[in-house]
């Protein structure tokens, strides 16, 4: 391929800062290279790139200019993203051995630029797609371009718009155009539901998408994250499913790396939370700031437990995974006992207030003042969650509900505080709040320490039987009545008590005759044993309620 057939490629981004003798130069291949002298490793006829690292001063670039118009390079493409701006020298020296210099944006990667070129040279009926292909997407992961790197070669090679995503679906990196952000969020929370991957899911208007999973490093996990691509991969050409694989592979791999460094820092948070219940605070305070925490400074506290199937408690991990992406400076999410938990820095917590979004279709409550109250609010569609750490959770929880089939996200967050004594603390009233939280209903439940001065709190010190009993006693009784006979004498007494004992209040908002609310009233009574006309009773019935 002649060098101006290869400038004339539209979107390849390449322009020639020296285009004499371009015209009849030949390209036979690539070479990404900063050597100072990169003479020997060329073979004539390469597209030579490189970012000018090895450039220190003007004899450098004579040296480099002059290896490649030896070895009969074909032109040099620089990069300015290392030194600013193109050093005069380099021109100077590229006018001299007659090499033509061309430049390239900083926004393409040169893994994409070399894939390109490569897909360029080898033509209709050449290598098949994924041959140039595997090179280039190699050439990303090594360079560090991580997802953005590995999409944008993807794309680029293929023509297949696809977009990374996060375990809980939010944006990594790409885009799939005629595909919203709604509808992307849909469409893979029904794919959670199906279980199953690569899922394809029909778009509104026409047209599918395509899920492939990134798989977790870490066993009994859902996928680390997914690759959203447009089309269904059945009907993709030859070589585009087995790429897009690739892409998933290569992004599991970084994962697995990333994992293995963690152990460390994992084991040394588990061992800080030992030392601090132990009263060990100096050797606390070290582990803490081996992993990057200043104990000093103040820090919150995140707790979370799940349960249910298939994944059970280690989808708590990916909920606090997904907020330690969002938020600069946490730990690493650490199991403990009960559940998992991270270390939050109390500004990233608050630049985080008023983030959180509600993502439609759960049911949810939350405890306690000022985090809400067990109703499900925050769960319709479009309805908000609340702000700062513990809304965030939520969100993360709220899109993983799919996997919490016959199960619950139990959210706990403590209060800010610094020093030993106070993360102490802090650790105690994020499980604590964690416990009050699974008192409520609903599937995603969320307590913060408003939920301390609520009679939740109580209730959560109750060992787990006797609690059980309690409820079975007042409300499991009338449960089993409403399903025999078809009636809502649970729901009838939870609106009474709602309504502050009002009776036509209470008769108004379940649009009956206040006669038939007071005899579905007497049948509470006479199957509880318990009045409604004593505050003592009615606070037994409110307790019971609260169990979830």
């Amino acid at each position: 391929m002649l060098l101006t057939e290869l400038l004339a490629i539209p979107g390849l981004g390449l322009t020639p800062l020296l285009p004499s003798g371009t015209r009849e130069r030949r390209v036979t291949g690539v070479c990404t290279t900063d050597l100072p002298d990169p003479g020997r490793y060329l073979d004539g006829g390469e597209l030579v790139l490189t970012s000018t690292t090895w450039y220190r001063e003007p004899r450098d670039a004579d040296v480099f200019v002059a290896a490649l118009a030896s070895a009969g390079a074909c032109a040099l493409v620089a990069g300015s993203a290392a030194l600013g701006d193109l050093p005069d020298a380099l021109t100077d020296a590229c006018d001299r051995h007659g090499l033509p210099l061309l430049t390239v944006g900083d926004d393409v990667s040169y893994a994409a630029l070399t894939e390109t070129v490569l897909a360029a040279l080898a033509g209709p009926v050449g290598r098949s797609p994924g041959a140039g292909l595997h090179r280039g997407l190699v050439a990303s992961m090594a360079s560090g371009a991580g997802a953005g790197g590995l999409v944008e070669v993807l794309a680029r090679s293929t023509g297949l718009h696809c977009q990374a995503l996060s375990a809980v679906g939010r944006p990594v990196a790409g885009a799939v155009p005629e595909v919203s952000t709604h509808h992307l969020r849909r469409c893979l929370r029904t794919a959670f539901a199906g279980g199953a991957f690569p899922s394809v899911q029909p778009l509104p208007g026409g047209g599918r998408i395509t899920f492939l999973p990134i798989q977790s490093p870490v066993a009994h996990r859902p996928p680390a994250g997914y690759l959203a691509a447009s089309g269904d991969h059945r009907d993709w050409a030859p070589g585009v499913a087995d790429a897009a694989a690739e892409v998933c592979a290569l992004l599991a791999l970084d994962g697995v790396g990333r994992q293995e460094r963690r152990r460390i820092e994992e084991r040394l948070l588990r061992e800080s939370v030992d030392l601090l219940r132990e009263g060990h605070a100096e050797a606390a305070a070290g582990r803490l700031r081996s992993v990057g925490l200043d104990p000093d400074l103040p820090l919150a506290v995140g707790y979370v437990t799940t349960t249910g199937r298939p994944y059970g408690p280690e989808l708590a991990a990916v909920v606090l995974e997904d907020v330690h992406d969002q938020i600069p400076g946490c730990s690493a999410p650490f199991a403990t006992t009960g559940g998992h938990l991270m270390f939050v820095p109390a500004d990233g917590a608050a630049r985080a207030d008023g983030t959180g979004t509600g993502t439609g279709g759960g049911t949810g409550g939350r405890t306690g003042g000022a985090v809400g109250t067990g109703d499900g609010a925050g769960g319709g569609a479009g309805g908000g969650t609340g702000g700062g750490l513990s809304g965030l959770l939520e969100e993360a929880a709220r899109r993983l509900e799919p996997f919490l089939a016959h199960g619950w996200a139990a959210i706990g967050v403590s209060g800010p505080t610094a020093g030993a004594a106070g993360l102490r603390r802090a650790l105690d009233e994020a499980l604590h709040a964690q416990q009050v939280a699974r008192l409520a209903p609903g599937t995603v439940r969320v307590a913060g320490t408003e939920a301390f001065s609520s009679h939740l709190m109580l209730l959560a010190a109750v060992p787990d039987d006797v609690r059980q009993m309690y409820r079975d006693r007042l409300i499991g009784v009338l449960e089993r009545y409403d399903a025999e006979h078809r009636s809502d004498l649970v729901g009838t007494l939870r609106t009474f008590l709602d309504a502050s004992g009002s009776w036509q209040r209470c008769a108004d908002l379940l649009h009956v005759h206040v006669n038939t609310l007071r005899y579905r009233l007497k049948r509470v009574e006479q199957l509880t044993g318990h009045s409604l006309a004593t505050l003592h009773d009615r606070v037994d019935f409110c307790l019971a309620l609260g169990i979830g």
